[in-house]
């Protein structure tokens, strides 16, 4: 069953999977959106941000963002005996907009906009960045970019915190990242190739 909860309750709520599950290796971070969207940004930003902490196994970052038509196949690929909480942005009642919707359960990436993808996590938590309207791709376009940034650092830092990761830890976490970090698309190669 869902239920809103504000930053303390998703802190509260990733502090009890991280009672049963105090290894971070045994996490994968599934963060589902796409920077071409503000609200739906959420995701991949909190990605990044999970990935700057040091988390071993993030999916869906600004780089390489999880969105509706990677999401089969990134989930198809996640890594065997992991328990996966799923993050995504949602719309809600514009008195819930700011608060998460969490549950022991997969989240439906996509619902709010009515596009039919598969379930994902064991543990899930959707950001509500915008009210719900008749036009649920353009609230989702329009989203606070301001807003959306500070849920997704918000949910980084409760992340960190429920695993107690810091500096020291995080070198040691980082063995098993899952993001191209061998390629730089904003530079050109030696011989002027844009790669």
């Amino acid at each position: 069953m869902r239920r809103l909860v504000d930053t303390a309750g998703l802190a509260g709520f990733l502090s009890g999977i991280a009672a049963a599950l105090p290894d971070p290796d045994d996490i994968v971070m599934l963060c589902i959106g796409t920077d071409r969207s503000t609200g739906d940004a959420f995701g991949p930003l909190l990605g990044s941000r999970l990935l700057e902490a040091g988390w071993p196994h993030v999916y869906g970052t600004l780089r390489e963002p999880c969105d509706a038509d990677r999401l089969p196949d990134v989930l198809a690929g996640l890594p065997a005996g992991k328990t996966v909480i799923a993050f995504d942005a949602c719309l809600g009642s514009p008195a819930n907009v700011g608060k998460y919707s969490v549950a022991r359960g997969p989240l439906l990436p996509a619902e709010a906009v009515g596009k039919r993808l598969p379930e994902a996590g064991h543990y899930s938590a959707a950001a509500v960045v915008a009210a719900r309207s008749a036009k649920p791709y353009y609230a989702l376009m329009t989203a606070p970019l301001s807003l959306v940034i500070d849920m997704a650092e918000s949910a980084a830092a409760a992340a960190a915190e429920a695993w107690r990761l810091t500096p020291a830890t995080s070198g040691r976490l980082r063995r098993d990242v899952h993001e191209r970090t061998d390629l730089d698309c904003g530079k050109p190669d030696p011989r002027g190739i844009r790669r």
